[in-house]
């Protein structure tokens, strides 16, 4: 029961840094394919059957959330750009192990429609911070439009909890939301953390079967557009780095890069364990 618990906390950390998968994080404690079965069978009449695992992982999803958006609110307001440059560390350590998975679900052999769709996900995450900065939005006077696209932007991020290699905090990046996301849940901004929210929500019941289905049914070409959508995410996060100014800036920027490659690494040798 712990562990579920323990766990739970571990992918509630993960969905407020940009660039780590929590679904990865999940399939790396061995729990991915229960989560993704317990959420498919949440709008069946099966539901019961996942509902003790389910409010257990999500208590410590929760938690886990809670304490780790005041740190990582803290780390980008007085260190943001060696903070970010963590986050890039990981995504680096990240890619051998999605490329292997990648050829491994193709028998080992991409063919050329899996390039294809690498470069159009590819593609979407270059041009999607110029859709993201030209959205700016201002909380303190708030459209109809803009928590419109809260919301849609909760219900895309919400892909990162069933699909493996996308990072909820990383599209919210992308998308120019993920500060004022950090921002309102700081300062308890409950109109906009409703629409976030209500999208994600509304996004993980709807994607989680979809997501199974593709994995199940085109798994290689999955992990293709993840694969896409992973080393391009290096630019979104570089897209929206300060410049870094004198020696001692670039070199703690090294540290926490290597620092990052290190972290991701130590979790995927855990995963074999």
């Amino acid at each position: 029961m712990f562990g579920i618990f323990f766990r739970g906390m571990a992918v509630g950390v993960t969905e407020t840094v940009p660039g780590i998968s929590s679904s990865t994080v999940a399939m790396i404690f061995g729990i991915y394919e229960r989560l993704v079965y317990s959420l498919s069978i949440l709008t069946t009449k099966r539901r019961k059957e996942a509902l003790p695992f389910l409010l257990l992982f999500g208590a410590g999803m929760i938690l886990g959330f809670a304490v780790s958006i005041f740190i990582v609110g803290y780390l980008l307001a007085y260190y943001r750009t060696p903070t970010l440059i963590f986050f890039v560390g990981i995504i680096v350590g990240f890619l051998p192990f999605l490329w292997k998975e990648t050829l491994q679900q193709a028998n080992h052999r991409l063919q050329a429609k899996h390039y294809v769709i690498m470069l159009l996900f590819i593609s979407l995450i270059v041009f999607s911070p110029f859709l993201g900065a030209m959205n700016n939005i201002n909380v303190d006077n708030l459209s109809v439009f803009d928590y419109i696209f809260f919301t849609a932007a909760g219900f895309i991020a919400s892909t990162a909890l069933v699909l493996p290699g996308i990072s909820g905090a990383l599209i919210l990046t992308i998308l120019g939301v993920y500060e004022t996301a950090t921002a309102s849940l700081l300062a308890f901004n409950f109109p906009v953390i409703a629409a976030i929210g209500s999208g994600m929500i509304a996004g993980i019941l709807l994607t989680s079967k979809l997501i199974r289905y593709l994995l199940t049914r085109y798994p290689s070409e999955t992990y293709a557009a993840m694969m896409g959508l992973v080393s391009a995410s290096i630019y979104a996060i570089f897209f929206n780095l300060d410049p870094i100014a004198g020696f001692s800036s670039l070199a703690f920027s090294a540290v926490t890069f290597l620092a990052g490659i290190a972290f991701i690494n130590t979790l995927m040798q855990k995963s074999k364990m």
